[in-house]
């Protein structure tokens, strides 16, 4: 279900900004966790939106869910796109480099995992960073009793997934990068 909607907007930039420019952002608790040592490691960012608003609104939470984990990896303040469509569409077409690298892929895979698969990825690298096991365990129900989709990566050695459930998303980046 959810799969068919990324399908029309991951690496459709054009889709992505004009859904951007036109978000109404919506109030939301996210959790962003860094586990990541040079060159390996793991990136999650979970987006916990009212309830059924992703169900109802897919596409927009999608959107919102990206903007978030850029505003966590570019160390911006959590409500940066509170501004006007006018300033946002300026913004993403004089950076459309550093926002497109955020929905962007060049390993596109677009498929389903099994939630086994996606703990089983966690739990590795968990296991060979020495992620707190408190820490792994609070992400794992965002991504049990959802659609668990392996988007892409981008160097071959890296994947993007995401677990989408009615009320959350789960972006979840792990491999190496040099």
């Amino acid at each position: 279900m959810y799969i068919d909607i990324l399908k029309q907007i991951v690496n459709n930039y054009e889709r992505y900004k004009k859904i951007a420019v036109n978000l109404e952002w919506v109030e939301f608790n996210s959790k962003f966790y860094n586990w990541y040592e040079y060159p390996h490691g793991m990136i999650v960012t979970v987006c916990d939106f009212p309830k059924n608003y992703v169900k109802e609104n897919s596409e927009q939470a999608y959107v919102q869910a990206v903007l978030c984990n850029m505003a966590y990896q570019e160390e911006w303040e959590q409500d940066f796109w509170k501004i006007t469509s006018s300033e946002r569409l300026e913004y993403m077409t004089q950076a459309n480099s550093l926002y497109s690298d955020y929905m962007t892929y060049k390993e596109y895979h677009m498929k389903p995992v099994t939630e086994d698969y996606l703990i089983n990825e966690i739990k590795l690298h968990a296991d060979k960073y020495s992620i707190p096991e408190n820490e792994v365990n609070s992400v794992i129900p965002y991504l049990t009793g959802t659609e668990n989709i392996e988007i892409g990566g981008f160097y071959g050695c890296d994947s993007t997934f995401i677990s989408i459930k009615d009320n959350s998303i789960m972006l979840l980046e792990c491999g190496i990068w040099y």
